[in-house]
């Protein structure tokens, strides 16, 4: 996409960036971890998932076992609710995917004007998974669309057993500029023990939460986060910090969480705000209405190795970005 480039230059400058990145000419730190992905999935030995957590009731196929854990709905009638709890599914899942999440969080990112003057960036990922926050940064360094010298990463999550290989993949290949820390936890109790510390973020990210909060937490539990949340928020946060929620474009009776955004931003002060979703390609209305409609849906990255596992080619989210004004 070229939306937002003014000048005939920057259009052909765009256009000659994306070239290398089908060839490959830049080293993302995307590419190289769903390298490592496909690798490790291509070559697992649970012929029949012996090892899945899902015991009897494993389809021996980890994009059925998302879809159950996707819409709960479609999981047999006397099969336990599935959770991200397979390391195999999560190496599935960053295959499948990474590119389309990654994408869209690179176009909001593109849409906080501030971080292109900050030397140095502090990130908050709520519900981290295969990082494609991160991902999405380093793209956009690789890119030089963002001129950051360092940032330092938190990435929150509580399922530490999923995502261990692939944690252990981004440490292994993170650049130079960046300090990765993964923080396996509740994310109620941890941002109680931020609260206590110096550090504080500058950019915070939701990632895919609220839908997955919606599916496997309580109600009463997520307001109480949030609440938890906007206090730290409106205490600690300085002016110029953004935030951003990024999550499949469906409501709460949909089994989605866009709701908690709305319900986010009404508790935090001093703060202004843009809502936006992508026209879904796979929806046969192109999804649901969410603030304004993002004029380009198109994926930034090359699918082509990845076929054998469906890959969406489009974005398809809906999202509310939030900055600290004063």
């Amino acid at each position: 996409s070229t939306q937002g480039y003014s000048s005939a230059a920057s259009d052909v400058y765009k256009r000659q960036i994306l070239r290398k990145l089908k060839k490959g000419v830049y080293h993302m730190l995307i590419s190289n971890v769903i390298k490592k992905c496909k690798e490790r999935y291509d070559k697992k030995e649970c012929k029949h998932c012996k090892d899945c957590s899902f015991g009897n009731y494993c389809p021996n196929n980890c994009e059925v076992c998302l879809d159950y854990l996707h819409f709960p709905a479609h999981v047999p009638d006397d099969a336990p609710k599935r959770k991200y709890d397979c390391v195999h599914m999560a190496d599935f899942y960053t295959c499948k995917y990474s590119c389309r999440y990654t994408s869209e969080l690179t176009y909001a990112i593109k849409k906080c004007s501030d971080i292109c003057n900050i030397d140095e960036l502090r990130v908050l990922s709520f519900g981290c998974g295969p990082c494609t926050d991160l991902f999405a940064l380093d793209a956009l360094k690789e890119k030089r669309e963002l001129s950051f010298n360092d940032v330092q990463y938190h990435g929150v999550d509580y399922s530490k057993d999923v995502w261990v290989n692939i944690h252990h993949d981004i440490i292994e290949m993170k650049k130079e500029y960046m300090k990765v820390s993964f923080f396996y936890d509740d994310m109620c109790q941890y941002i109680d023990k931020l609260a206590q510390e110096n550090w504080t973020p500058n950019l915070i990210i939701f990632q895919y939460v609220f839908s997955d909060m919606q599916k496997h937490t309580l109600t009463r539990n997520i307001n109480y986060f949030i609440k938890k949340f906007a206090e730290y928020f409106n205490s600690k946060i300085l002016p110029n910090s953004y935030i951003i929620l990024n999550d499949i474009n469906l409501s709460r009776r949909l089994d989605g969480g866009r709701e908690y955004f709305d319900n986010l931003q009404e508790q935090l002060k001093n703060t202004k705000y843009h809502k936006n979703h992508f026209y879904n390609d796979n929806s046969a209305n192109g999804g649901y209405t969410y603030g304004d409609t993002q004029p380009v849906n198109k994926n930034y990255f090359d699918l082509s190795d990845l076929s054998s596992f469906s890959p969406f080619n489009t974005c398809a989210s809906a999202q509310m970005i939030i900055k600290k004004v004063k």
